[in-house]
């Protein structure tokens, strides 16, 4: 996560308190031509500013022109959302070089004249939380309905599935539609479950280039087979082009998102950061001439968007990354991700993995103090909070009732050339990960003595500062 997210989570909780009756949550995804937005009583210039901002557009509208915009929806093409945001206003795009105008009208075309200034990105970025049109629903083992006549029941797009969990993604045109099918869902006796799909913060961005140079990657793979490897499941965002030395360890990459998406290698990605965190810490364990069998899965659950705008993911995704990672032979699960909100459905399917022998490590978050944070404090999780190599917990790591485990709060890596400084408890994460994955191979532990060797090796001893 990095010491961003720790600002991340102040600011969008300041933002909620200061914006009181006026929350906007707009987002423009240039690259797949689809809109998001959570919006209430949202002037229409506010809007039309960051439409600007997203897509390149001249925006003329017609002077005196009085609108505020309410409106629930995601995954829109732009003309159908724009009707949602305009309501009974009249528009016309005028394609124009690479992006065009787009003239708002309420007489005539011609009135449109007064043209809107282009807003910043970093206002209205859709915020953690309830998604409110969107439903899981988890269907009883034999239930006769299909997912497909169900969400044709009940007014609602079928966007995900589950099958092998009987475990389906609703979306509805309204929040209100949401709610409403919400009550119908719970006095059916062929659901087995249904809540919100939540959309979890933003990853952290590593911090500037460091002057410390990083240390090279003292380990090599072992040529095993597939059954003899110890995979760790890297669930995270997408993972750009690494150095050899790392590479080598890269199993194949995967995504739950779907589209083709170029990597922006301006600056690392999170990924970047938690990949390098990991095998660093696997050479401490297994660094012997023989090799190391373990091998990195990294998977994108983040959906990647238009340049400025920061890549989201929710509870659904979460689950779909760590199904496709059992699927996949994945013995540690790596979840350098987390928010506030409780997903019954994900605590269900981590509790799974850990009674089958896997073992999930899930950042405790960075924000100071002791609230749950999930999923870390998912039953069967083990939650990472950040210190020094003394056990003294760093200023920024939660250590609520979830934390087990510590480790270190700052590692260094390679991109482009230069070394990077990653800060936060997701690379703490990203480390006890790798050290665990060390420890299963050079030690040919069993998934309890694994956990056991980790709560003994690095505790969290609460009552340090």
């Amino acid at each position: 996560m990095g010491r961003l997210i720790s600002c991340l989570f102040a600011l969008l909780a300041l933002a909620a308190t200061l914006r009181g009756a006026e929350p906007m949550s707009l987002r423009w995804q240039a690259k797949s031509n689809r809109v998001d937005a959570a919006l209430h009583d949202v002037p229409l210039p506010k809007v039309l500013a960051k439409i600007a901002k997203a897509t390149g557009w001249q925006i003329f509208l017609e002077p005196g022109t009085q609108r505020t915009v309410s409106a629930t929806f995601t995954n829109l093409p732009p003309r159908v959302a724009l009707e949602r945001l305009l309501g009974s206003l009249s528009f016309v795009h005028v394609p124009q070089g690479k992006a065009g105008k787009l003239l708002i009208y309420r007489s005539s075309i011609d009135a449109a004249t007064e043209e809107v200034e282009a807003g910043g990105e970093d206002e209205y970025t859709l915020e953690p939380g309830p998604i409110p049109n969107e439903l899981i629903v988890r269907l009883k083992p034999g239930a006769k309905i299909t997912p497909e006549d169900l969400a044709k029941k009940l007014g609602a797009k079928l966007v995900g599935r589950m099958d092998g969990l009987n475990t389906y993604r609703l979306r509805f045109e309204t929040a209100e539609a949401a709610n409403a099918a919400r009550d119908e869902l719970r006095q059916r006796q062929d659901v087995a479950g249904v809540e919100n799909n939540i959309r979890l913060p933003a990853p952290g961005q590593p911090d500037q280039p460091s002057s410390v140079a990083a240390s090279g990657l003292n380990l090599k793979p072992r040529v095993v087979g597939d059954k003899d490897s110890i995979v760790i499941g890297l669930i995270d965002t997408l993972l750009q082009p690494q150095p050899m030395e790392y590479e080598q360890f890269i199993k194949e990459r995967l995504s739950v998102v779907e589209g083709k998406f170029e990597v922006d290698n301006s600056q690392p990605m999170h990924a970047t950061a938690m990949l390098q965190a990991m095998l660093d810490a696997v050479a401490q364990m297994d660094s012997s001439d023989q090799g190391t069998k373990v091998r990195v899965l990294p998977i994108n659950i983040y959906d990647p968007t238009a340049a400025g705008q920061e890549p989201t993911t929710s509870t659904w995704n979460v689950m779909l990354g760590l199904q496709l990672a059992a699927s996949r032979g994945v013995t540690v699960f790596n979840l350098s991700l987390g928010g506030p909100n409780d997903s019954p459905m994900l605590d269900e399917m981590i509790y799974n993995i850990h009674a089958q022998g896997g073992l999930v490590l899930a950042a405790t978050g960075n924000t100071p103090g002791k609230d749950l944070t999930y999923p870390s404090a998912s039953p069967g999780a083990m939650g990472v909070t950040a210190g020094d190599r003394n056990g003294q917990v760093a200023s920024f790591a939660n250590t609520g009732p979830q934390t087990e485990l510590i480790g270190p709060a700052t590692t260094y890596f390679n991109f482009q050339g230069r070394t990077w400084m990653a800060q936060g408890t997701s690379s703490a994460t990203a480390w006890t990960s790798g050290l665990v994955g060390g420890a299963i191979s050079s030690g040919s532990l069993t998934p309890a003595q694994a956990e056991a060797w980790l709560l003994s090796t690095v505790p969290y001893k609460p009552g340090k500062p």
